[in-house]
């Protein structure tokens, strides 16, 4: 095990399991807007940013909003109508219909190669692992159906615990939880300022998986895949939060 580091904590969608977009996708081609999974997740990258431009200088003030996913999804969502050519008359309804469809947690069912390895490596070496998700109170049901629920000590929904990243409380009852420090956690998320900036205010280190591409100039340990965690773990040996 890594000097100092006791626990990581793990966003779940989009970091553990992810939406199966070859599913959505039916939703834009039936209405007459042939669409690709890689116009998802060119909505993605543009919802992204889109966030970390809004949320950023929220979180540098001290001034945490109490929700952020939402502005993440309405970013997306409009980026993606825009991008297939939806009539703006019609923008608003076609994306609340896309969104619907990712809102049902069935959809989040898609586990990358090498998640299991991970999470079986990391135990191994004794670490205490977790998950912090912004969530409707679903996502421990999830993560049992998925059979990755049996790696965590715990499971945090938003929706469960009533305060959403990335305000930094939630982070510091997950720390409590563990009971550890916390500069011997380590937080691994794919939203930049939600997940990393979130953790950061709490004191916590972190890992941006960005297996989209989205944050090419991210100022963290930046991975594409979490075969890459080691690695990154590594590196945060002696860094301070950022």
């Amino acid at each position: 095990m890594p000097q100092g580091i006791r626990a990581i904590l793990f966003d779940a969608g989009n970091t553990l399991i992810f939406p199966q977009i070859d599913e959505v996708v039916p939703e834009l081609t039936k209405l007459g807007y042939p669409a690709t999974v890689e116009d998802f997740y060119a909505a993605d990258r543009v919802g992204k940013q889109k966030l970390d431009a809004w949320l950023w200088p929220l979180l540098r003030s001290s001034n945490v909003p109490q929700k952020a996913d939402y502005y993440y999804w309405k970013e997306y969502l409009q980026a993606l109508v825009e991008r297939v050519g939806v009539p703006r008359e019609k923008q608003q309804e076609v994306g609340l219909r896309v969104g619907t469809t990712f809102s049902q947690i069935g959809i989040w069912s898609r586990v990358f190669p090498g998640t299991r390895a991970c999470l079986e490596r990391l135990r191994a070496k004794g670490f205490f692992l977790a998950v912090i998700s912004n969530s409707l109170g679903l996502i421990e049901a999830q993560l049992q159906r998925v059979n990755l629920a049996r790696y965590f000590e715990f499971i945090f929904d938003s929706h469960n615990i009533g305060i959403e990243k990335p305000h930094p409380e939630i982070f510091r009852m997950a720390l409590a939880r563990c009971g550890c420090a916390p500069s011997e956690a380590i937080f691994v998320g794919d939203l930049y300022s939600t997940d990393i900036g979130g953790a950061a205010g709490a004191g916590m280190r972190g890992v941006l998986l960005d297996w989209i591409g989205a944050y090419p100039d991210a100022r963290v340990p930046r991975i594409e895949s979490l075969r890459e965690l080691d690695d990154a773990l590594a590196a945060l040996e002696g860094a301070v939060p950022a």
